[in-house]
C-alpha cells in the first residue's frame, strides 16, 4: 500500500511521510514514522510490549522506557489523549492497540503545497573553505536556544585585532541548580525549574548580568562546588540551595555567596506548600536583590518583575518539563517539548512564557531535523505574537519574532530593529544577542557581530554551540591547539554533540588530514538524527578531495529525497556546486530562494558557491535576496 488514511492524517509510506488531511506535513522523526507505520499496517491488533520492542529495535536491547516515550510521541505527533484516545489506545498490562478507522489505498498521495510563509530558524551547520589569513569563515548550526536550540549557526567572522569588547555590567551572577536533600525522593525538573525560574525573574534587574540555565544546569547534582562553578562561569555572585518535595510540601533552603570570598552575603530557608512555589521564589529573588542593589548604579535599582509567568502551579510543572525536553536538539524531544508547552497552556492560556517556548522549540525543529520552512514557522510565528500579545514587554517574544523576520522574511532592518528592542527589554536574552550577531555577520558588519557574539559567550559561556563556534574563530585566527581544547571541552559535555564532531571535520580539513576529516563528518552525520547538513559537508568534502562519484551519489540521493519530504535544496545544490555541476546547482538554488530555505541568508559572502558567481541565474538569486549592497 502507498498511503493510509485515518482520522484527521494520511500516512504515506511511500514517501515515509505523514500529513495533516490538509495537506500540511507533520514533522516528525524517521523512527517516529517507522513506529506509527507499524501501528496502523496493524489496525485493532493487540500489540504486546515484546512484539513492539522488537519490531521498533530489532536486535537490540532496550529498557521499556523507550516504548513508553515513543508512545507518548506519537500520541504528542497525533494530538491523542491516552484517557480518551482516538488513535493508540492503552489496553492495561496487555499492551497497545492502534484503533482509529484505517482506509488503506494503492494512490500516490499528492505533494505538499509549497508556498512560502513567515519562518524563523536556529540555522543549519555548513562547511566552509578558509578564504584569507585573518577573516575565516567557520558556518555551523546552532540553536538558540535554546538553547537551543534550541537550537542555530552562522557565518562568524572573527577579526581579532578589532574585536570589541563586551559591555561592562555592575555585576555578574549565576543560580545553580538546587541540590536534593535525599537523593531517593530527587526531582531533578524540580531543581533545575527552580533555577531557571529565579534565572528568569533575576535577569529583569537591569545592571545584572546573570548565566543561562543552559551553562548552570551542568552543575545538577548533590555534589556541587559553588565556588569551582563561580570560577568556572566567571562570575562574582553564585546563588545555590537545596529542594525536597514530599507531597504537596516543599522544603527549600537558598543562599546567596559571593565567590571571591566565599561568605553568604544572604541565607534563607523556606517550608512550604508545593503551591507556594512562586512565593519562594519571589523571596529569594528579593533577597538576592537587596543584597546587590547597593552594589548597582543609581540608575539600575529597580524591582524585579515576573514577566510573561504564570502562577498555575500545574501549568508551571508542565513548563518545566517542557523547557527540560527542548534543552537538546534532537526531533522527538522537541515535539514533546512543543507538547508539553500546549498542554501548559490549555491550562494557562495567558502563560506568556509557555508562548514563547513554542516559538523557540519550533525554530529548533529546523536545527534539529530538516523540517519544511512554512509549517514549522507558521507556529513559530503564530506562537511568537500570541506572547508579545499576551506580555508586551516580554523580551523571549521579540527575539523569536527577530528570528522569523531575519531567517524567513529576509527583512534585515525589521529584524535587527526587533533583536535591539528585545536586548532593551532585557540585557540577559542571550537569544536576542545571538540572533544580532548572526544578522550582523550576513550583512557583513563584522566588528558588531564580534561584539554581539561576545555577549552572548559570556551570559551562556558553557552553550555548546557557543564553545563549538568559538573553537571555530581561534582555530581561523592560528589558535589551533586552543581551539581543539575547546572543542574537547564540548566533547566532555556531550561526546555526541554532532555540530562539535562538524567543526572537528572542518578543523582536520584545513589541516589537509582529508581521512580524518571524513571520518568526523560520517560521525556527524550519525549522530545528527534527521538533519541533512553533515551528509552536505562530507557530499562537499567528498567532491573537493576527488571522491567525485561518491558525492554525486549524495547529492543525487538528497535530491531524490526531497520528492518525498522536505530536504533543504541547498543541501543538495552545495555539493552539486562543488562538483562544478553548474546547471543542478543554479537549479537547486532557485528552489531554495523559492521554498525560503534558510541557509539562503548565508549566501551574503559563502566561498563555497564560488564556481557560480559568474553565473547570471546566481546572480538573480542574489539580487533578490536584497543584501546590503
Amino acid at each position: 500500500m502507498q498511503s493510509y488514511h485515518f482520522g484527521a492524517f494520511v500516512l504515506d509510506a511511500a514517501g515515509k511521510r505523514l500529513l495533516r488531511d490538509t495537506g500540511d506535513l507533520v514533522v516528525m522523526s524517521p523512527r517516529l514514522f517507522d513506529a506509527l507505520h507499524y501501528f496502523v499496517e496493524r489496525p485493532d491488533q493487540l500489540l504486546d510490549k515484546d512484539m513492539l520492542l522488537a519490531a521498533w529495535w530489532p536486535g537490540l536491547v532496550v529498557e521499556e522506557n523507550s516504548l513508553s516515550q515513543t508512545i507518548s510521541a506519537l500520541r504528542r505527533t497525533l494530538a491523542d489523549d491516552a484517557q480518551n484516545s482516538r488513535y493508540i489506545q492503552t489496553v492495561p498490562r496487555r499492551g497497545f492497540r492502534f484503533i482509529a478507522r484505517v482506509t488503506p489505498s494503492d494512490s500516490p498521495v499528492a505533494e505538499i503545497r509549497s508556498e512560502p510563509t513567515m519562518e524563523a530558524a536556529v540555522q543549519q551547520p555548513m562547511i566552509v573553505e578558509p578564504s584569507k589569513p585573518r577573516r575565516r569563515l567557520l558556518a555551523l548550526g546552532v540553536a538558540a536556544g535554546a538553547s537551543l536550540v534550541a537550537a542555530g549557526g552562522a557565518a562568524w567572522w572573527w577579526r581579532e585585532e578589532h574585536a570589541a569588547r563586551m559591555p561592562s555590567t555592575s555585576v555578574s551572577l549565576a543560580v545553580l541548580p538546587f541540590r536534593p536533600l535525599i537523593l531517593e525522593a530527587r526531582d531533578e525538573m524540580l531543581e533545575i525549574g527552580m533555577a531557571d525560574s529565579l534565572v528568569a525573574r533575576l535577569s529583569t534587574l537591569p545592571g545584572v548580568a546573570v548565566r543561562s540555565i543552559g551553562s548552570t544546569r551542568l552543575y545538577a547534582g548533590p555534589t556541587q562546588d559553588p565556588i569551582k562553578a563561580a570560577r568556572e562561569l566567571q562570575v562574582q555572585w553564585i546563588v545555590d540551595g537545596s529542594i525536597q518535595r514530599w507531597g504537596d510540601q516543599v522544603r527549600v533552603s537558598a543562599r546567596l555567596l559571593n565567590a571571591d570570598t566565599g561568605e553568604a552575603a544572604w541565607s534563607g530557608a523556606f517550608d512550604e506548600r508545593f503551591t507556594g512555589m512562586f512565593d519562594v521564589q519571589d523571596a529569594i529573588s528579593k533577597r538576592v536583590a537587596d543584597v546587590l542593589a547597593p552594589r548597582l548604579a543609581v540608575r539600575d535599582r529597580m524591582g524585579l518583575a515576573d514577566i510573561g509567568g504564570t502562577r498555575n502551579i500545574d501549568a508551571y510543572q508542565l513548563y518545566l518539563a517542557a523547557r527540560q525536553q527542548a534543552q537538546g536538539i534532537r526531533t522527538a524531544g522537541l515535539v514533546r517539548s512543543i507538547a508539553l508547552f500546549g498542554k501548559a497552556i490549555a491550562l494557562d492560556p495567558t502563560y506568556a512564557l509557555a508562548h514563547a517556548g513554542i516559538a523557540e522549540s519550533e525554530r529548533r525543529m529546523i536545527f534539529g531535523s530538516d523540517g519544511e520552512p512554512r509549517v514549522v514557522f507558521a507556529e513559530a510565528e503564530q506562537s511568537a505574537a500570541r506572547s508579545i500579545e499576551l506580555e508586551p514587554s516580554l523580551a523571549a517574544g521579540f527575539a523569536s519574532v527577530g528570528w522569523n523576520l531575519y531567517w524567513h522574511a529576509w527583512d534585515w532592518q525589521r529584524a535587527e530593529t526587533t533583536f535591539r528592542h528585545a536586548i532593551a527589554l532585557n540585557p540577559n536574552e542571550v537569544n536576542a544577542h545571538f540572533g544580532l550577531g548572526q544578522l550582523l555577520g550576513t550583512l557583513k558588519r563584522y566588528d558588531e557581530q564580534l561584539s554581539e557574539m561576545r555577549i552572548a559567550r559570556e551570559l551562556d559561556p558553557l552553550s555548546l554551540v557557543l564553545l563549538t563556534l568559538e573553537s571555530g574563530s581561534l582555530f581561523f585566527t592560528g589558535k589551533r591547539d586552543e581551539a581543539w581544547q575547546r572543542l574537547q571541552r564540548v566533547f566532555d559535555i556531550e561526546p555526541d554533540f554532532w555540530i562539535a564532531h562538524l567543526a572537528a571535520g572542518q578543523f582536520h580539513r584545513a589541516e589537509k588530514r582529508n581521512d580524518l576529516a571524513i571520518d568526523s563528518m560520517e560521525r556527524a552525520d550519525r549522530f545528527a538524527d534527521g538533519s541533512s547538513q553533515p551528509a552536505t559537508a562530507l557530499g562537499y568534502v567528498l567532491a573537493r578531495t576527488g571522491q567525485v562519484e561518491r558525492a554525486r551519489a549524495m547529492a543525487d540521493g538528497l535530491r531524490d529525497a526531497s520528492t518525498r519530504r522536505y530536504v533543504p535544496p541547498t543541501s543538495y545544490g552545495l555539493i552539486y556546486a562543488a562538483l562544478d555541476d553548474k546547471e543542478a546547482a543554479l537549479s537547486a538554488l532557485e528552489k531554495a530562494f523559492a521554498l525560503r530555505d534558510v541557509r539562503m541568508t548565508l549566501m551574503n559572502d559563502d566561498v563555497r558557491w564560488s564556481s557560480l558567481k559568474d553565473q547570471p541565474r546566481y546572480l538573480a538569486v542574489i539580487g533578490r535576496m536584497k543584501f546590503p549592497a
